[in-house]
């Protein structure tokens, strides 16, 4: 694909429109998006409870690139590429733990800090320093660990750690381990699946469950000012029973040619629920700064592809990896307090709500994609309740464009590693 004709297709997308089919089943295009616009965004990776002590390392995938992350001690968190510097050889094929990092090719081993250990089969005159695992850039925002590929086009999270880290530590999930981690594989371009995370347009005739225990979604559902004003009331009321004061902020960290959202914003569950589980009863033990059930629920988004839903007594971690051109992984990850004995927590009643709207999420996702690859599939106007999914779509149209005008010809894009 030319530039030209990728530009033409950008050119002719028409504002508050879904894109063109192209977009969606395009591997050529895939492959621009993994080059140019993957590399620049921060995404969730892991949790500090999954890298316990020194030595501890986990094998994951950046956006089709495999790295390790590893517990280094001192030196803390470090992420590698999972490519050794000799002849390109996986060193890792599963998470585990070791003082060092070893190649199991021809056992070149490399230390936490991601230095070349084994020097003594170097040929004459080669700088051992030279040899050293390539690093990923890592930060960390309270508890959780988030990777991205480009180093200097990479916008600096500071600013979106001071607003939410307060709120991670207040759930507690400095002080969480991992309850229940599902995936949910996804047969559908990464776009189609973020498209219909942004909007709850579709929950009322697709999510019977989350439609009856949530008390927001008649109004994010549903074009009813009755509604509205009826939540709006329940909301202040909450707000002003509990005292909550972390409620709707956004902080847009600046990047090359493009910006990162982290939002953050907290509101009632409704309809007298404690908390999002199975019944609307608590499940687990109190996490953080919580001393009783209030209701409430904070939902917080890590750029573009990582989301938070967190309650009095959990929390749910969604990761969206792009695989492959219609194949997205969506991995939800539910957190408990770290003294909580997992023996005595009712999982099933804990993820039910989210499990079973992923799963119809995948289903309907599916079905759209398939609709999608028709010849007789044509772009569609979205409505008021897609509000969040056109401001996507609007802005990967412009980031895009921008980005493809400072690199130049597609065909001399560098391919991720």
């Amino acid at each position: 694909m030319t530039t030209n004709s990728l530009h033409g297709l950008l050119d002719r997308h028409e504002k508050g429109w879904s894109l063109e089919q192209s977009f969606y089943v395009d591997p050529e295009i895939f492959a621009v998006e993994q080059a140019i616009w993957f590399s620049r965004q921060w995404t969730v990776i892991a949790h500090a409870s999954e890298l316990p002590r020194k030595g501890s390392h986990i094998v994951r995938s950046l956006f089709g690139t495999s790295i390790i992350v590893v517990n280094s001690g001192d030196a803390g968190f470090r992420a590698y590429y999972n490519v050794c510097t000799h002849r390109g050889s996986r060193i890792c094929k599963e998470d585990g733990h070791s003082p060092l990092l070893v190649c199991p090719y021809h056992a070149w081993s490399f230390r936490l800090t991601g230095e070349l250990q084994s020097t003594r089969d170097l040929p004459a005159g080669v700088d051992p320093a030279e040899l050293g695992l390539h690093e990923v850039p890592l930060r960390q925002i309270g508890s959780l660990i988030l990777c991205g590929a480009d180093a200097e086009n990479l916008p600096d999270p500071a600013r979106a750690e001071e607003v939410l880290q307060p709120a991670l530590r207040h759930h507690g999930l400095d002080h969480a381990k991992i309850a229940v981690r599902r995936s949910y594989p996804t047969q559908a371009n990464w776009k189609l699946v973020l498209e219909n995370f942004f909007e709850c347009y579709h929950c009322r005739p697709s999510h019977p469950e989350y439609f009856r225990m949530n008390g927001h979604v008649k109004v994010s559902a549903m074009l009813d000012d009755n509604a509205a004003q009826e939540w709006g009331k329940v909301v202040d009321d909450w707000r002003a029973e509990v005292g909550d004061d972390q409620h709707n902020r956004t902080v847009r960290v600046a990047g090359t040619h493009d910006e990162m959202k982290f939002t953050l914003y907290r509101h009632p569950i409704g309809l007298g629920r404690q908390t999002q589980s199975k019944d609307g009863r608590a499940v687990a033990p109190l996490m953080g700064g919580f001393a009783n059930y209030d209701g409430g629920e904070t939902a917080m988004h890590f750029g573009r592809f990582s989301f938070m839903g967190a309650y009095n007594d959990h929390a749910v971690l969604f990761q969206f990896i792009p695989r492959g051109v219609e194949e997205t992984d969506v991995v939800a990850t539910w957190f408990v307090d770290a003294d909580a004995d997992l023996e005595l927590i009712d999982m099933d009643a804990m993820t039910l709500m989210w499990d079973i709207t992923t799963k119809q999420d995948k289903q309907i996702i599916e079905e759209n994609a398939q609709g999608v690859r028709s010849r007789a599939y044509r772009p569609g106007p979205y409505t008021q309740l897609e509000a969040q999914t056109s401001d996507f779509v609007e802005s990967y149209v412009t980031v895009m464009r921008e980005l493809l005008e400072a690199k130049g010809p597609v065909a001399k894009v560098e391919q991720v590693a």
